[in-house]
């Protein structure tokens, strides 16, 4: 006897193969997406801080004696317009430029900001990494 097709049982163990197949790539994909997330905010966190440490060094190599908060920018945008940064990146959680900074006048744990200054900077988004660290204490 000749067969041209595929009996029933094969089908129905071709379709839980690719139901199984397909239900573990839907996990796998979604921490592939959290990882890229990740290294964004990694990389942008790094660029804008190089940033800040370059425009301090530029500030103090042409104008010593300055009280040690003067020597960073005031704003972000202070990185843009000085050349130290091409631009503000966008944060990967938020998809916004909506980074929250800290000031070198600000006590060490501060919640707020007294914007004197932008001495270091951090993520607005309020979620956290896989180990339950907010992303804005990276």
């Amino acid at each position: 006897m000749n067969k041209k097709g595929l009996s029933l049982i094969e089908l129905i163990a071709c379709t839980v193969i690719i139901g199984i197949l397909a239900s573990t790539a839907l996990p796998v994909s979604k921490n592939y997406v959290l990882r890229q997330k990740e290294e964004a905010l990694r990389e942008n966190l790094r660029e804008m801080r190089k940033a800040i440490d370059y425009f301090r060094d530029r500030k103090i190599a042409s104008q010593p004696g300055l009280q040690e908060e003067e020597y960073y920018p005031e704003s972000l945008q202070q990185l843009v317009e000085t050349k130290c940064l091409r631009k503000i990146p966008l944060d990967p959680f938020t998809a916004k430029s909506d980074w929250k900074t800290k000031s070198s006048t600000d006590p060490f744990n501060a919640n707020e900001t007294d914007q004197r200054n932008v001495f270091d900077v951090y993520s607005a988004t309020d979620q956290k990494d896989k180990k339950g660290v907010p992303y804005s204490e990276w």
